[in-house]
């Protein structure tokens, strides 16, 4: 997740062990489309005279954690990055996932994969079969994995846990031996030999990985297995034997899987292009302790010039508030998020209530104009400092806090200020014409606009 020193925002991690525990009674279910009703999947090609297939934005993506069912190939094709759990790549025959890149062959589909938290218990081995390689599980309750690879600490001798029912192993680069390898190569060698052998996957959602770990119920632990127990300083951070070990660990996996993508879900330095880019869980949500602005300064900056592999693959997450059917609230909020997500070349998947259901806003297909109906950008990788100079050819402030990014089709403005703005446009431009926020996406031509505190907007080209 992403790890902020105050607190992490909703944890995926909390959604696993949820999961984890409804699925431990279950026997494998059909899947069935859990996102709600399939939508029909729109090719841009059949709506848009001329338009590209395979490239355009928005971005859109899906993290669906449930276990004891998956969206159905169409509800899942909606998406250009999915991430579900690695499991599923031996509860469904490896059809499904040929089936999704029919309907869509750009898609991305990632292997979500935890290697920072050992389970206290698993399910079935049928259900459960990578963990159970993993953790070296024999049945639901008994293991035989190494205690030496798990963190403790020295002076009471106890496991450490940085989430409650599971304990944290010990990545770190002078973690214990057993047998001659530590933690890190062991996980970093079972990513590859058990999930990336599969042949289904694009790549490997990293879970709990980053340079540290905020949530520990520990602030020291013996992290080099000397009987003496380090402080947190000491511990984590850029350089120190944690983030050593993480870096060790991605190069190991790169080296293993050169063509995978793998992306990161927490506060991570890249390092000569190893993972390919990060999530931002709850980005720019206030709701969720997240500073807005900081959010988006960081996720420009790191998108834009962070050393990930080329051409980096960034995933921005947050969660609708209400019940269904869609509030007005809920409706902005999605704005505000993906117009925020579109001002760098991010993917952001709007999740539901939590992670076992998706959601889909108008502004993912245009109302109905298909996948990728914006086109590409006129500036293709903006920095915070292009975003913060006066709107000129394709990128720029065109008020107090109000961003705007240029693509083929049409353009993204952003009011992150926290006051109603209003902006006058250069010529006419056409809402989109959906059906879940009528008062806002109604069809209408416009040269001037406003947009509410924390809101954002999708207008189209028109010609003439």
């Amino acid at each position: 997740m992403h790890f902020s020193e105050r607190r992490p925002g909703f944890a995926l991690r909390s959604w696993r062990r949820w999961c984890s525990a409804v699925a431990a009674l279950a026997v494998l279910v059909a899947c069935t489309e859990g996102g709600g009703a399939p939508q029909p999947v729109v090719d841009v090609k059949d709506r848009v005279p001329g338009a590209r297939v395979d490239a355009g934005y928005p971005r859109i993506g899906a993290v669906y954690l449930a276990q004891e069912n998956l969206p159905g190939p169409e509800v899942l094709a909606r998406y250009d990055v999915v991430v579900i759990d690695n499991e599923w790549a031996h509860r469904v025959d490896a059809s499904f996932f040929d089936t999704v890149r029919q309907l869509n062959p750009s898609i991305k589909m990632l292997a979500y994969v935890s290697l920072t938290d050992y389970p206290v218990e698993l399910g079935t081995q049928e259900y459960y079969a990578n963990r159970y390689d993993l953790w070296q599980y024999q049945d639901g309750v008994s293991s035989t994995f190494p205690q030496e690879w798990l963190a403790r600490t020295a002076a009471e001798d106890q496991p450490v846990s940085e989430y409650p029912n599971s304990l944290m192993t010990n990545l770190a680069d002078v973690a214990p031996e057993v047998n001659g390898q530590r933690f890190l190569e062991y996980g970093a060698d079972w990513v590859s030999r058990r999930v990336w052998s599969s042949g289904v996957w694009d790549g490997i959602f990293l879970d709990v990985w980053g340079d540290r770990i905020y949530s520990a119920d520990a602030e020291q632990w013996d992290v080099d297995g000397d009987g003496v127990d380090e402080p947190d300083s000491e511990i984590y951070g850029r350089g120190n034997p944690w983030e050593r070990g993480v870096d060790e660990a991605e190069r190991l996996m790169r080296a293993a899987m050169p063509d995978a993508i793998l992306v990161a879900n927490g506060q991570r330095t890249f390092r000569g292009g190893q993972i390919d880019g990060r999530m931002w869980e709850s980005f720019a949500d206030d709701q969720e302790g997240r500073d807005p602005v900081e959010d988006l300064m960081g996720y420009v900056n790191t998108a834009a010039l962070g050393d990930h592999r080329e051409p980096g693959l960034t995933i921005t997450l947050d969660r609708r508030r209400d019940e269904m059917p869609l509030t007005a609230t809920d409706a902005r909020r999605a704005r505000f998020f993906l117009t925020g997500t579109l001002l760098q070349n991010g993917f952001w998947a709007g999740a539901g209530l939590d992670y076992a259901e998706l959601s889909y806003y108008d502004e993912f297909d245009g109302g109905g104009l298909g996948r990728g109906y914006l086109g590409m950008p006129l500036v293709a990788n903006p920095t915070w400092e292009d975003l913060q100079a006066e709107f000129r050819d394709g990128v720029g402030q065109v008020a107090d806090g109000v961003y705007r990014r240029d693509f083929e089709a049409g353009i993204a403005l952003h009011n992150a200020s926290g006051e109603r703005r209003t902006v006058t446009l250069e010529g006419r431009y056409r809402k989109l014409d959906g059906t879940q926020a009528p008062a806002v996406n109604n069809g209408s031509l416009v040269q001037r606009v406003t947009l509410e505190p924390e809101d954002g907007l999708i207008l189209l080209r028109t010609e003439g």
